[in-house]
């Protein structure tokens, strides 16, 4: 008798633990997804924040592997559900490494529209991943 009580009461305290220990698991990985998010944000405003002018091709180019570099951090926490926003903000982030890459301190000028298009093309496609976000990693 004493056994069917004991069993009676070990029952439903296992239930309980494992379901408030299952419950944990979900906080971490969106605490993942948000500070990855944050430093992807971070990243990306760091780029941006530098005009796109002949001194600081190289400034910008290190700015954008960083960016690139976090997003490799951010979408290794995803799980997949921002596939298709990563995948268009790297794109626009390639092509604004090409761009920089192609444009030299001295054909600079030349270059300028199109940087400031891809960059604009960048802060787009960030801008729609954050969008996406948005529900994940509430801010304040």
């Amino acid at each position: 008798m004493r056994h069917q009580t004991l069993g009676r009461t070990v029952a439903p305290v296992v239930v309980s633990a494992t379901l408030a220990l299952g419950g944990c698991a979900t906080a971490p990985a969106t605490q993942d997804l948000c500070s990855n998010a944050k430093n992807l944000t971070t990243a990306v405003e760091e780029m941006r924040a530098l005009k796109p002018d002949g001194t600081k091709v190289t400034a910008l180019t290190a700015k954008v592997d960083a960016a690139l570099a976090k997003l490799d951090q951010f979408q290794a926490v995803t799980e997949g559900r921002f596939d298709s926003a990563v995948s268009t903000l790297r794109a626009n982030l390639d092509a604004f490494r090409q761009t920089l890459a192609a444009a030299s301190n001295e054909a600079f000028t030349a270059a300028a529209p199109q940087l400031t298009s891809s960059l604009k093309d960048v802060s787009s496609a960030y801008a729609a991943l954050n969008e996406s976000l948005t529900t994940q990693c509430p801010t304040g």
